[in-house]
């Protein structure tokens, strides 16, 4: 049997020995817990059954004397009964508790049959006081009453006797529960009631008067033998008991007051005996006797009270058992831990460790280190097995070092990222690794014997190779890059390093070539050199190179007094040319102008590529500053010449902006800034080109300083609504009105014309905001309107490109309807035909899902853009609105008549209405009247009123007139 197996068995049989013990103690321990609050409680209960006797016995006589003679039952006797009938029915309710603790604890033991026979008496002594006092109230008296009473109360203090007596019974399997405390309480019991026996019987005689018969003598001597022998036997009892100061107090009072009692009544029995007059009245005789049994009781109240403690100190010596018990368990099992724990370390782990290490050690496993432990005999013998692995391990590496250098070396080389060459030192190959053949395309034995260098591209120069043998026959190493060939033909770049051998004696043996391809990164330094200059889709300077040239200009410049321009060129319409053909189409066009750009400028100009579609052109050697405009000419029509791209024939269209080195500062940043201003206006204003000056960047600055006087009004939403009505000319009320932005500038509180602040808003990205605002102030509005009891009238707002091309737009719309409680109905959107035709597919969706909210669509400015029938056709739209132009030049313009006629027809067949705008006169009125369209806004009805004037106007309900019906007086009725 294993050391292990056996240390595991004992283990486990001292455990289970362990918990067999503990666990029986642990059942005693409890047995003795309970047994203790089993005596405890059952001498309570004879406590309480014994008060309860005596408490009644005094009752019986009581009664009984009160029955024999009514006359003499006065108040102080009533008090007295009183008294008597609470004090057992106090007794009664400890003893009901007592007994019922006793029977939840064991219900099977007959103290619950004693416990019934109890209570039924119980219940028939309060019936029968019931009726006894009923008979005392009477004048008669009742002295018959008597012996039923006194058998009834006799019969129960029987009963209280055996409960008594049953109490002592213990319990079931527990043997600590049998005691000898009851037994003296049953025999002070027995005591106490035939004294009280004969207290009632004297005190029967006394009352009435009467000598003792031979009956009562014969009873008073069977009470005295049992009283005698009772007390006989108590005092014996008594005698055992440990002494106490109370427990002695109470026997000497109890023989004081026996003594006293049998004087008195030796000398009643006597005069009752011989027929002489009592020596006392059956009130006094009461009363000394009763002496006598309170004496019996106190007694047994003393001997409980010592019980009681002694039933403490066993309760209180079960529970330290107890908790001692506990107490060895934790420390048996703790010791336990420890010995198994310090067994396992000390013994049965360094066993185990070095099982493992014979083991592996006689398979041949040296690599594992054996600890060597504690300084004990296992740590001995572990440092005796370390000392063998080390000597056996020793041996081997000396032995096996060589072949493992060497196994190394080669498997370095061969699996080598670079070409490696190994020559004697006549430069003759001897050795190539698998990367020169890859590298070079020369198999191995194609290179073997031949001189080092027949791969040389001839591109290298000389020097090098001089430079190379010189340096590595001084025992040094050489590194470069060189150009060299493989086997076909193809050159690449090598980084060369050359390492010279040399022996003991310090001789050359061998030269140890590495190249390693370094192409791919020359390539990548020569790719990152050109795109540090150069921009990468055109090939153009870049405005880091461009800089560099200015400043070299610049300085050429101020020798010579000549001037420098810088250019700033800008490629429109660029958006539409990469929706339509794509982004390679634009690149293309990009490529295309700047290889014009090249061409067109001169030899000592320069042209750079910006972001975007942006470039710069650095025109110098300037006589005088009007060159710039000629040259500019020409370089604008020569870019502007139509394009080949995809097979489409583009346009490009171009501006520049112009600033003049002489004139407009000598940082190459300012300049550029300053052209870049003048680009900005003449795309502004649609011209070729324009030259920089104060007056320009003063208007820059107005335009930067309202654009932020703007964005503090939007902040704040101090901007205003007024709302132009729209007249339907066959009824002529206003059926709706047009939402137009009004802005008054915070710092000079003038109006600013839209006309001013609209492109602003546009070219800052405000409109927006400003779209947004104006839509919610609208409907908010309009919703107000109809609250106040103005008529239904719709608000049309306009919509900006920015605004539809937002991909939320349909949200912010639905939630701004949401927000004002509008009916979408009464909400109309303007937009403009150039907004919708920027990108018509993605309009069309947007405007279809604009028309499931239920609002009304209209197209604004209709005429002037790139519409194209077959879009309008296709979009979900209400509503054409007439260009003023076309408007103001009806009468003198028969094209304006023609277009406007036609817009009307057409619309009409496509089941659109048509609103003219921009009507002032009757003349404009009569020609729209005539040709059938549907509604105008204009001066000629009203101009643009803010919310409350227009309030009034909708409350008069002024309509507009005819020219004929007016007579040419007003427009109004």
């Amino acid at each position: 049997m294993t050391l292990r197996r056996t240390f595991f068995m004992l283990l486990g049989a001292f455990a289970v020995l362990s918990a067999i013990a503990g666990l029986w103690q642990l059942a005693d321990s409890r047995d003795k817990a309970a047994a203790a609050e089993w005596i405890d409680l059952t001498a309570r209960l004879s406590d309480a059954a014994q008060r309860a006797g005596a408490q009644l016995a005094m009752e019986r006589g009581l009664t009984a004397v009160m029955l024999a003679r009514p006359a003499d039952a006065g108040g102080r006797l009533q008090v007295e009964l009183r008294q008597r009938r609470a004090a057992v029915d106090d007794a009664h309710a400890q003893l009901t508790a007592l007994a019922d603790e006793l029977a939840r604890r064991a219900p099977q033991h007959p103290i619950v049959a004693a416990l019934a026979r109890v209570r039924q008496d119980r219940s028939q002594i309060e019936r029968r006081r019931t009726e006894l006092d009923a008979q005392l109230q009477g004048s008669a008296g009742a002295p018959d009453a008597a012996e039923p009473w006194v058998a009834l109360t006799t019969r129960a203090i029987g009963n209280l006797e055996s409960l008594i007596a049953v109490g002592m019974l213990p319990l079931r399997d527990n043997l600590y529960t049998y005691a000898s405390l009851p037994v003296i309480k049953d025999l002070l019991f027995t005591l106490a009631e035939h004294l009280g026996r004969e207290r009632a019987l004297l005190g029967v005689a006394i009352a009435h008067g009467a000598p003792l018969g031979e009956a009562d003598q014969s009873l008073l001597g069977a009470y005295r033998a049992v009283s005698t022998h009772a007390r006989r036997r108590a005092e014996a009892i008594v005698e055992h008991l440990p002494a106490s100061p109370a427990l002695g107090r109470a026997r000497e009072g109890f023989r004081q007051e026996l003594l006293h009692y049998e004087a008195v009544r030796a000398g009643v029995y006597q005069n009752g005996v011989e027929g002489l007059a009592y020596p006392l009245s059956a009130e006094q005789w009461y009363r000394e006797a009763s002496r006598g049994i309170d004496a019996a009781t106190g007694l047994a109240d003393a001997i409980a009270a010592q019980s009681a403690r002694d039933i403490e100190r066993l309760r209180q010596s079960a529970r330290n058992t107890l908790g001692l018990l506990a107490l060895i368990v934790v420390i048996l099992t703790a010791l336990f831990a420890l010995a198994v724990r310090t067994l396992w370390r000390r013994v049965l782990e360094p066993l185990k460790t070095l099982e493992v290490a014979v083991r592996r050690i006689s398979g041949g496993d040296l690599a594992q280190p054996l600890a060597a432990g504690r300084d004990d005999e296992f740590g001995h013998l572990a440092r005796a097995f370390e000392q063998m692995r080390q000597a056996l391990l020793d041996d081997i590496r000396q032995r096996d070092a060589d072949a493992r250098e060497l196994r190394k070396l080669n498997t370095v080389v061969e699996r080598s990222a670079s070409a490696v060459t190994v020559t004697d030192e006549q430069g003759i190959i001897r050795y190539t690794n698998p990367r020169f053949s890859a590298l070079t395309g020369y198999s191995n034995s194609e290179a073997l014997g031949r001189k080092a260098g027949f791969w040389r591209s001839g591109l290298n120069s000389p020097e090098q190779y001089r430079d190379m043998w010189e340096t590595i026959r001084k025992g040094r190493v050489w590194e470069g890059e060189l150009i060299n060939r493989c086997k076909d033909g193809n050159l690449y770049w090598a980084a060369v390093h050359v390492s010279p051998v040399a022996d003991d004696n310090g001789a050359l043996t061998n030269f140890i070539g590495v190249q390693h391809d370094v192409s791919e990164h020359r390539e990548l330094k020569n790719r990152l050199a050109f795109l540090a200059s150069y921009d990468e889709l055109t090939e153009l300077p870049n405005q880091n190179l461009l800089r560099e040239r200015f400043a070299q200009a610049a300085a050429q410049a101020r020798n010579d007094g000549s001037w420098i321009a810088l250019v700033s060129l800008g490629l429109g319409r660029f958006k539409q040319i990469n929706d339509s053909l794509g982004r390679k189409a634009g690149d293309d066009l990009l490529r295309i102008v700047a290889r014009r750009l090249r061409q067109c400028i001169r030899e000592q100009d320069a042209v750079s590529r910006q972001e975007g579609t942006e470039f710069i052109l650095m025109l110098t050697g300037l006589g005088q500053a009007r060159e710039v405009q000629a040259l500019l000419e020409r370089i604008i029509d020569i870019v502007r010449t139509p394009a080949v791209v995809k097979g489409e024939k583009l346009q490009p269209s171009a501006a520049a902006g112009v600033s003049l080195l002489s004139d407009d500062g000598d940082t190459f940043e300012a300049l550029l800034h300053k052209a870049t201003i003048a680009l900005h206006h003449a795309e502004a204003q649609g011209l070729k080109y324009c030259v920089f000056s104060e007056e320009l960047d003063r208007e820059t600055r107005e335009r930067m300083s309202m654009e932020s006087a703007l964005r503090l009004s939007l902040a704040a939403n101090a901007l205003e609504l007024h709302y132009q009505p729209k007249v339907d000319l066959a009824t002529g009320r206003v059926v709706a009105v047009e939402a137009l932005a009004r802005w008054r500038h915070p710092v000079s509180r003038e109006y600013i014309s839209p006309a001013r602040f609209i492109p602003i808003a546009e070219e800052s990205g405000l409109i927006q905001q400003l779209g947004a605002w104006a839509l919610g102030e609208a409907c908010r509005q309009n919703k107000a309107w109809q609250d106040a009891g103005l008529p239904v009238i719709i608000v049309a707002v306009n919509l900006s490109a920015a605004q539809l091309h937002q991909p939320d737009l349909v949200e912010i719309v639905a939630d701004v309807l949401a927000r004002s409680e509008l009916d979408p109905a009464l909400l109309e959107l303007e937009l403009t035909e150039s907004a919708l035709m920027e990108d018509p597919r993605q309009a069309n969706l947007t405007l279809t899902r604009l028309k499931q909210l239920g609002l009304q669509l209209a197209i604004d400015d209709f005429g002037t853009g790139y519409s194209s029938l077959s879009y309008l056709c296709e979009f979900p739209i209400d509503q054409l609105k007439i260009d003023r132009s076309f408007v103001m030049d009806l009468l003198i313009k028969p094209a304006a008549a023609a277009i406007s006629s036609s817009v009307i027809t057409l619309a009409h067949r496509m089941g659109l209405k048509v609103v003219a705008e921009g009507v002032e006169t009757a003349e404009q009125l009569t020609f729209l009247e005539r040709h059938h369209c549907d509604e105008m806004q204009g001066y000629y009805f009203s101009k643009p009123l803010p919310a409350d004037e227009l309030a009034a106007l909708l409350r008069s309900g002024r309509r507009l007139a005819s020219p004929a019906q007016a007579s040419g007086c007003t427009v109004l009725s």
